[in-house]
């Protein structure tokens, strides 16, 4: 009974939220056009790098080749954190094209952007990733937002740079779902997380509320809920495409998802005030909410599934063992029928999955995606819940019983046990 009701109340936490979106997307459709700038403003695109070696030639002839008027524009590469690699010798070769480059002792890219805030006299600060490369037209597509004054931040659409594997491809998928949904988020006053690769944020606001939070892994997360906590807008240009470079390995794309959701942990307690709050309009009324509820889900079916697929493996090892047919076994193995009836619930499982690629359609379409996606759907549609599942577990493992974990050159250790190490030391 207990599993019966997570089911239905996820079923209707997944069809409410579905409706939500796709109601606000099409009420919205033909305003996805970007506003055209008034008057151009100054931009100061900073680089921080650390042992970046094989991509920050590329980043920085990318930036370079971004088509806004050249006098309005500085690009500032800061290697932090002491590289033991060439990025370094690398980027002080573009010197000659105007590039500013800078080496800090001190490591962390939070560190490395708040150097350049204390130095720039621009009016927009965007930060790029060294292993980041955008379209031409990114900033034109982007700055217009600012022609409004409570806009704090613009962020882009990020997409794949490479597919080459089954891995890329499915995270090629996932940016593309995160797409539609940025845009749905900005609709209703509700962003939450904008891309660190490259964002657009108003000088102005550093120089009132202070640069980024060096302590935080994921300081990108942390000045977005800053800007929500400010009553400012946070808004998005869903056709501005940027690309990162995205994990071969999963081994790497683990540790990234470990960093990523230990920051929004870490983040989500510091700002609960505001993603867990009637008075901060859809973002703490259902978007903070429903995004908790969808990661536990994730978790409990992901642990059904393994504990199901457990007890047919350990029925069929027995029968084996018995001499009997480990084949004749499963096909006695009768699926409740609660999962594949004609039903009211399993009309909303299927109006759920139908909602759902309509939104990675939508988000093709307006982003103006042209990858191959076939290979990478499928594989995002089966295998994508239990990654996910597995990073949460992980992130939420380091959070309780973590010790040090590095990112970067920024030392993690914000877990609860060296909290409660740490308040009963004094």
């Amino acid at each position: 009974m207990p599993s019966l009701l997570i089911i239905y109340a996820a079923l209707f936490i997944s069809t409410f939220t579905g409706v939500l979106f796709l109601l606000t997307f099409f009420e919205n459709i033909n305003k996805m056009g970007n506003p055209r700038i008034k008057k151009y403003p100054s931009v100061c695109i900073v680089i921080p790098a650390h042992n970046e070696e094989p991509s920050i030639a590329s980043t920085i002839e990318s930036a370079l080749a971004i088509d806004y008027p050249k006098t309005k524009l500085e690009i500032y590469v800061v290697e932090n954190g002491g590289s033991k690699d060439k990025t370094y010798e690398i980027a002080k070769k573009y010197r000659k094209n105007g590039v500013t480059v800078i080496s800090l002792k001190r490591g962390g890219k939070g560190n490395a952007m708040n150097y350049v805030i204390e130095k720039t006299k621009s009016d927009i600060f965007v930060t790029m990733d060294a292993d980041t490369y955008a379209d031409k037209d990114v900033l034109k597509k982007m700055l217009g937002y600012f022609n409004d004054p409570e806009v704090m931040a613009v962020a882009p659409t990020m997409k794949s740079k490479m597919t080459e594997n089954l891995s890329q491809k499915i995270q090629n998928i996932e940016y593309l779902v995160g797409a539609f949904l940025r845009k749905v988020y900005h609709l209703l006053d509700s962003v939450y997380v904008t891309p660190g690769a490259f964002t657009a944020y108003r000088k102005s606001f550093f120089d009132k509320y202070g640069g980024f939070d060096t302590k935080n892994i994921t300081e990108d997360i942390e000045m977005t809920l800053r800007i929500q906590s400010k009553r400012y807008k946070i808004t998005n240009a869903i056709d501005a495409s940027v690309y990162t470079i995205t994990p071969k390995k999963m081994k790497d794309l683990f540790w990234q998802r470990i960093r990523w959701y230990l920051g929004y942990i870490d983040s989500m307690f510091q700002y609960k005030n505001i993603l867990f709050s009637t008075k901060h309009g859809y973002l703490g009324t259902i978007i903070g909410p429903t995004a908790v509820a969808s990661i536990l889900y994730m978790i409990y079916l992901f642990a059904v599934m393994i504990s199901e697929l457990g007890k047919v493996l350990i029925a069929a090892a027995y029968a084996g063992s018995q001499g009997v047919n480990p084949l004749v076994l499963l096909q006695q193995i009768k699926l409740n029928s609660f999962y594949y009836q004609f039903s009211v619930v399993g009309f909303i499982a299927v109006l759920a999955i139908l909602m759902s690629i309509v939104m990675f359609f939508m988000a093709r379409r307006f982003s103006s995606d042209k990858s191959d996606y076939k290979i990478g759907y499928i594989g995002f549609s089966i295998v994508y819940i239990f990654l996910f599942a597995i990073w949460w577990i992980g992130a939420i493992y380091y959070k309780l019983l973590g010790r040090e974990l590095r990112f970067g050159g920024v030392v993690w250790r914000n877990s609860l046990v060296n909290n409660f190490k740490l308040a009963h030391s004094n």
